[in-house]
């Protein structure tokens, strides 16, 4: 399959020397603005993708998947016009900026028998399937805990007067949209769509630099801490009646895991095989495309709208507005 990228961004330059070599897709064609038209063309000369162009329509018409790696508001736009050209689409977190445009992305996407995914790595690591194994083993879900803290190496050029994307409201940016995804889509991965949702949040200058968004289930809390102005260890803990799951990993990589039972040894895991995080989801991709697996698709996309409407609610009830 031939696949087209939209962006040229940090992301893209992660993933493109693996991509370009170890993955079912063809990479076909690098579409960018044509201010970052110069870079766009390096990247295409040094992994020998044939084809770069300014005109996202132009791309469309030589590939049959489209990667989406663009600011967050513009995710659901781009992606409407790929599906409605007949077009898989792979999009960057958060597929949508609110759960209107994610179920709307979600229907359309049905109605037009086309696969749809959200690229959210953690869904698709050998580790989070084996935390899903062993959650039965902890006993009854009591807490749940998980920080993602990173200090944004644009945050300095924030507090001195300089916008980018991952800190602008008009680009959906935020600790939220950029880290929280992560832990939201970890925790829902899990238990389903919470109860309620609130989210506490350092403020400057309109958006959360950082903040903690609670998540109450029938009979546990779940606790979500994102930070960009500052950072900390990370931490998942899954605390249960007979024991507690334990990783020291950010969630997007979802590294060796620990089952900690009250009685007996402590058992360790490492499933994902030292292969990029992106591996797993695009083999995924790969396969539920080529072999038209719906089901797993429509899976996908009910956590990924189920994830944006806990991302709706709980940043409405910090007054982030975008």
């Amino acid at each position: 399959m031939k696949l087209g990228i939209l962006g040229t961004g940090k992301i893209v330059r992660e993933f493109l020397p693996w991509l370009a070599e170890h993955t079912p897709f063809t990479v076909q064609a690098i579409c960018s603005t044509e201010r970052s038209a110069e870079a766009a063309g390096e990247l295409c000369e040094q992994y020998s993708i044939p084809q770069h162009t300014t005109n996202y329509f132009e791309l469309l018409q030589d590939v049959d998947v489209v990667y989406l790696a663009v600011p967050n508001n513009q995710h659901a736009r781009y992606a409407k016009v790929a599906i409605e050209a007949g077009k898989h689409v792979i999009v960057e977190k958060p597929m949508a900026i609110n759960a209107l445009q994610a179920e709307e992305l979600a229907n359309l996407a049905r109605r037009r028998k086309v696969f749809l995914f959200e690229a959210m790595t953690t869904q698709y690591l050998e580790n989070y399937n084996k935390i899903r194994e062993l959650l039965p083993r902890i006993g009854t879900v009591k807490l749940v805990q998980c920080n993602f803290s990173q200090y944004s190496s644009r945050y300095d050029a924030f507090c001195a007067g300089e916008v980018q994307p991952a800190f602008d409201p008009a680009c959906a940016g935020g600790a939220l949209m950029d880290l929280g995804v992560y832990n939201v889509s970890y925790i829902v991965g899990l238990f389903g769509e919470p109860n309620q949702a609130k989210y506490t949040a350092n403020m400057e200058r309109g958006i959360d630099t950082s903040g903690i968004l609670t998540m109450d289930y029938s009979g546990f809390k779940a606790v979500s801490i994102a930070a960009k102005d500052c950072a900390a260890p990370a931490r998942y803990i899954i605390q249960g009646t007979k024991g507690y799951i334990l990783q020291k990993s950010t969630a997007n990589c979802c590294g060796g895991i620990t089952f900690h039972p009250n009685e007996g040894k402590e058992e360790h895991y490492n499933l994902n095989g030292g292969r990029p995080r992106q591996a797993a989801e695009f083999h995924a991709f790969a396969r539920a495309i080529e072999g038209g697996d719906q089901e797993l698709c429509s899976r996908m996309l009910d956590t990924s709208v189920a994830v944006s409407k806990v991302l709706t609610v709980a940043r409405r009830s910090a007054g982030l507005k975008f």
